[in-house]
């Protein structure tokens, strides 16, 4: 009696843009033992809060880590939303912003892309320096606007 109504709330709160997946990018090795995850994703300007999240994959011993996360037109210099310190597992929100544009930044992200990226810096396992790009499985973690 109450499943149809049940199923359709649950559909109704998937399809809400407050919870919606935007995009999702992966993780790659970037400077000396430095990770960065970068995705790019077309958002209309306006008030609308996105939240930066790190779907991180531990490889070997557990290890947390800096992350450093930008936003700017793709191609273009970033401006510093977040940093925060992870594990090297789990989904962990790193950054939320509001994508404000003005008139110029709405034709060149138009053109050209909106980028968020993540870097993933100053790891450290059982308290000494570790390699970012050894504690975590690259190809399984990756970097999610919601």
């Amino acid at each position: 009696m109450f499943r149809p109504a049940a199923l359709t709330l649950l559909a109704a709160m998937a399809a809400s843009p407050a919870m919606a997946q935007v995009g999702t990018g992966s993780c790659n090795p970037h400077r000396a033992n430095e990770v960065r995850c970068a995705v790019r994703i077309d958002i209309p300007g306006g008030n609308r809060v996105y939240n930066v999240v790190i779907n991180a994959t531990r490889m070997g011993a557990e290890a947390r880590m800096t992350t450093d996360t930008y936003i700017s037109t793709c191609g273009s210099a970033g401006q510093m939303v977040g940093r925060s310190n992870i594990a090297n597992s789990g989904s962990s929100r790193v950054a939320t912003f509001t994508n404000e544009r003005n008139q110029a930044g709405m034709v060149a992200q138009a053109l050209a892309g909106f980028c968020v990226e993540t870097f993933l810096t100053t790891c450290s396992s059982n308290g000494q320096a570790a390699n970012c790009q050894q504690v975590l499985n690259l190809g399984a973690t990756k970097i999610e606007v919601r």
